[in-house]
């Protein structure tokens, strides 16, 4: 016997009735608690030079007996990306959201978030160290010169900070790994935010160049 068009359209209801509710409560427990995020594509000045890259570089000279150079700063910034997974039930709202950060607090409380997953970061420092002094040109030991560092983010257990890298001169080291920060998550996590330099064998240049205050190099123009 096959139910009547009543029973039919009752259970209709009650079935269109339970996945409103489903949706509902899904909806109240998907709370989005995101910070005030970085627009990315705007013009931003370079950000201070962290305190283990030396805005000044000394090396022996037998002409001047110390050259001195300062770090003259063409890009400093860290972007970290965050992604908003919003799930089906969010019906009209579903769909991914972005948010940029360079604020360790902010990147950690957008990542409190239930949807949230960190999608990368990078800390690009790019510049030059030049004379601090006008020297008329002399034969000059070789020294780093132009600096392009690119690290790259990381979540985890932070293993350490590692050996150095250092530049084909031997006037410049910087940092090979670096905990950037410690963050707790509920109920009794704490995850390890750390950077991890990718071009160590080229920040500084691949071959030994000559000081920027000596004789110019003749094999360039």
């Amino acid at each position: 016997m096959s139910p009547s068009r009543k029973a039919v359209v009752e259970v209709t209801v009650l079935a269109a009735l339970a996945v409103s509710v489903v949706i509902l409560v899904l909806n109240l427990l998907e709370v989005d608690d995101y910070p005030e995020a970085l627009d990315p594509a705007a013009a931003v000045t370079p950000d201070p030079l962290p305190s283990w890259l030396s805005p000044e570089l000394k090396h022996g000279c037998d002409a001047c007996a110390t050259c001195i150079h300062r770090f003259e700063t063409s890009e400093c910034r860290i972007v970290a990306t965050v992604r908003d997974r919003d799930g089906w039930h969010r019906l009209f709202w579903a769909g991914s959201e972005t948010y940029t950060y360079d604020d360790p607090a902010f990147l950690g409380g957008a990542l409190r978030n239930r949807t949230a997953e960190l999608v990368g970061g990078t800390w690009t420092i790019r510049g030059r160290y030049t004379p601090a002094e006008n020297h008329p040109p002399h034969a000059c030991s070789p020294a780093a010169r132009e600096v392009d560092l690119r690290y790259r983010l990381h979540r985890g257990r932070f293993p350490g900070t590692g050996d150095p890298a250092l530049d084909p001169s031997g006037t410049l080291a910087v940092p090979g790994r670096l905990l950037w920060f410690r963050f707790s998550f509920p109920p009794d996590r704490v995850d390890d935010f750390w950077w991890e330099l990718e071009n160590p064998d080229t920040f500084a240049g691949a071959s030994m160049i000559p000081c920027s205050c000596g004789p110019p190099d003749p094999g360039k123009k």
